[in-house]
């Protein structure tokens, strides 16, 4: 044990949700009053791309997706048979002496590479979810990873099928045990729980959070149901609004479905309390896309470039490095893997577009980027297949979106932070709109 603590490098622990809101994280107590009191909590967290398996392939890879390719859910356009995953941060820590592991959501169509429960290069623990393995009966997206679920146990297929299995709960059991087996060398364990993703599930012993009002705030943003769409592009006008009823009980499903996750990460702070590791461990929070929740008409969907789809909760909690503070500066998805490395000690490769957030967590004065780009592709189904591909970038003060089929959007973030003006018809912004969309093409090309 004295040899661990005696070696510099942190550990790593890497928190992932499935489609989670922004502010949702304030209904999350241990998420908020622990992690984001006692860390340091990015305010301008976003992903580069709103959408599961394209923006998890660039957490690994610390690319962009127009450079992993990754470009949607399922094969040929993305999916995990189309992402390279001989070159991870798993990949890149293993090699310098970090033991892995990996539990819960992995890539989507996983269960498509061979052979079944097949185990990526670089993780010495893996216990992933796999979809088709479920009973004929079963409808797919019922409760496919929540209540009977597959995993591949280090290629092993192991079935649960017992509703006392909630999958959360699963998880984290394995996570705990990791924690304790690892606790002698420097280790990297990511979680990627399902929650809250729809079906928007919970655990039974939270059947009653939320149910009054004293308990949750209704959300009722200035662009729910956006009234007046006419300078919005075509596949925005031609969504309906939907019922503040619907929207309220979906949403204290969602908040019910986080709260095994909040006792997912007290569990874990717990086991390193146990191990004398919590100082030594770096825990960092992030979700793979965000959701809406009545936003711009949109319901529960993801895949937009408005700030609902695109920021994403970005909590990095490391007592025993870095001082609690609050931190407004663009930082994204793509910073996870040279990030990691560093801490690690090991090399970053070449072609990895994001940065190290190790300068700004010693410094938040520290030099950094003015800019992100975001892009999408049309997805294979859903409302993302309504949405034109487009290429977005986004500023301290600015957005700018182009769609493939030439509409454009503009959107003053300082004065309207709802994008409920869209300015890009405006004239008198011509100049700045050329200026960004130079920007955005270099950035594109680099």
């Amino acid at each position: 044990m004295q040899a661990r603590l005696d070696d510099p490098r942190p550990n790593i622990i890497f928190v992932m949700t499935d489609d989670q809101p922004y502010r949702t994280t304030d209904y999350m107590p241990t998420v908020r009053n622990v992690l984001m009191t006692e860390g340091v909590t990015f305010t301008n967290g976003f992903l580069t791309t709103p959408l599961c398996c394209p923006s998890r392939s660039s957490m690994l890879t610390g690319e962009y997706v127009h450079n992993h390719q990754v470009y949607t859910d399922r094969y040929p356009e993305g999916g995990a048979r189309k992402f390279k995953d001989d070159s991870t941060f798993a990949v890149w820590l293993n090699e310098v002496g970090y033991r892995t592991a990996y539990y819960g959501k992995y890539l989507n169509d996983y269960e498509s590479l061979t052979p079944a429960g097949y185990v990526p290069p670089g993780w010495d623990e893996w216990g992933v979810f796999m979809e088709k393995n479920l009973p004929h009966n079963e409808a797919a997206g019922s409760a496919q990873y929540y209540l009977r679920f597959t995993l591949s146990e280090n290629g092993n297929i192991v079935e649960y099928r017992s509703k006392a299995n909630f999958s959360a709960d699963v998880l984290t059991r394995k996570a705990v045990d990791f924690i304790a087996e690892s606790r002698n060398q420097p280790f990297l364990l990511v979680v990627g729980y399902y929650n809250p993703h729809s079906p928007f599930m919970f655990a039974d012993r939270h059947i009653d959070a939320f149910r009054r009002l004293t308990d949750w705030t209704p959300w009722r943003p200035a662009n729910l149901n956006e009234q007046d769409v006419r300078d919005k592009p075509a596949y925005l006008q031609s969504l309906l609004p939907f019922s503040t009823s619907e929207l309220d009980s979906t949403y204290t499903r969602i908040l019910r479905s986080l709260l095994s996750v909040d006792d997912g990460v007290a569990s874990m702070l717990n086991a390193l309390d146990k191990t004398g590791l919590r100082r030594k461990t770096m825990i960092v929070y992030l979700t793979d896309n965000g959701v809406t929740v009545g936003e711009h008409r949109f319901g529960f969907s993801k895949n937009c470039p408005y700030e609902e789809c695109i920021r994403t909760p970005f909590v990095v909690y490391a007592p025993g490095l870095y001082p609690a503070h609050t931190d407004a500066h663009l930082v994204a998805n793509i910073d996870l893997a040279p990030t990691f490395c560093e801490l690690a000690g090991a090399v970053v490769p070449p072609g990895v577009d994001g940065t190290s957030l190790v300068p700004l967590l010693k410094d938040p004065g520290a030099p950094w980027r003015g800019a992100l780009l975001v892009e999408h592709w049309p997805t294979e189904e859903g409302i993302g297949a309504l949405i034109p591909e487009f290429s977005a970038i986004r500023t301290d003060h600015w957005k700018f979106v182009q769609y493939s089929a030439g509409e454009r959007e503009l959107y003053n973030l300082r004065s309207d932070p709802y994008e409920l003006r869209n300015l890009a018809g405006n004239l008198h912004y011509k100049e700045l709109i050329s200026q960004l969309g130079a920007r955005l093409k270099k950035m594109q090309q680099e």
